[in-house]
């Protein structure tokens, strides 16, 4: 991407904030831990994984409570992966989710964005006090990226572009510049991004564009999460095309050629922050 094209991006950014300047953000001085669209293994992050010194939640807009469940009112179920949870439906159709909140039987059939929502907490699948907060599109069967709604102030930090790796049956091979490697067959390309907001967060990305050999092979960005007769995807491109297990980026549309091979890595974060990372490595190619 190039500096013009930056600008272009972050001034489109900044006019779609303008539009949805009715949202705010579910805590107050708060922090996010998990970004939307990360990997959790074999599925997407289909949400922002946020903490608060005080731990209370707020409604991103005024909305009607439509689903909610929490144990203060089923004392004898267990918790789902969610634990406690509420869901607020807003104008539009477009509805956010709560999860994970504390033990409490207090609700209300509408809220205010002013209103205590509820307050994070550890219950259902959690690893820890915070809530995951997500933002659904009915009309569109489509999760959306939070900070399209609820934007987040305060990152300057760049994302980091580690190695680029191969895996060939189950070893990783590093691929630096200018090394030399032997290949028996077009191997998907795996790169390590991580981001953070100054701290030592490894985030994920919002945005990844990859050159190889002169032609682009993935262009992507989180903006949502579609749901449709093949699945979940992003970008259309499901879940196993776009990460490998360990959590890198997959590149699957490869093809190497014999001699010196050339990667572009470009990767920003929502903010604009953007990375860029060049290398150059010979390949020996193997196919029968």
């Amino acid at each position: 991407m190039s500096i013009g094209q930056n600008r272009i991006f972050v001034s489109c950014l900044l006019l779609l904030l303008s539009f949805n300047l009715s949202f705010r953000w579910p805590v107050e001085n708060g922090k996010i831990t998990s970004v939307f669209g990360e990997s959790r293994g074999d599925h997407f992050h289909d949400g922002m994984d946020v903490i608060s010194p005080d731990n209370k939640i707020y409604p991103t807009e005024e909305g009607d409570l439509v689903y909610m469940w929490n144990r203060a009112l089923f004392p004898l179920d267990n918790y789902a992966g969610g634990g406690n949870y509420k869901i607020l439906k807003h104008k539009n159709d477009m509805y956010s989710l709560y999860l994970h909140l504390e033990d409490s039987p207090n609700m209300k059939e509408v809220y205010t964005v002013n209103d205590v929502l509820g307050t994070a907490g550890n219950t259902g699948r959690s690893y820890g006090r915070h809530l995951h907060f997500s933002m659904v599109d009915m009309k569109k069967s489509r999760s959306e990226n939070p900070l399209q709604f609820a934007a987040f102030t305060g990152d300057a930090t760049a994302p980091k572009i580690g190695d680029a790796l191969v895996r060939i049956g189950d070893s990783y091979t590093i691929i630096k510049d200018a090394v030399n490697i032997r290949l028996t067959k077009h191997y998907p390309l795996l790169i390590d991004v991580t981001d953070s907001m100054g701290g030592r967060e490894k985030l994920g990305i919002y945005r990844l564009c990859v050159n190889f050999n002169s032609a682009k092979v993935l262009e992507i960005n989180f903006s949502g999460i579609d749901s449709s007769k093949n699945g979940l995807t992003i970008c259309a491109k499901p879940f196993q095309d776009l990460y490998d297990e360990k959590g890198y980026y997959k590149v699957v549309d490869i093809s190497y050629v014999e001699g010196v091979n050339t990667l572009q890595v470009i990767a920003s974060d929502f903010q604009g922050n953007q990375a860029t990372k060049e290398i150059s490595f010979n390949v020996k190619l193997d196919i029968q």
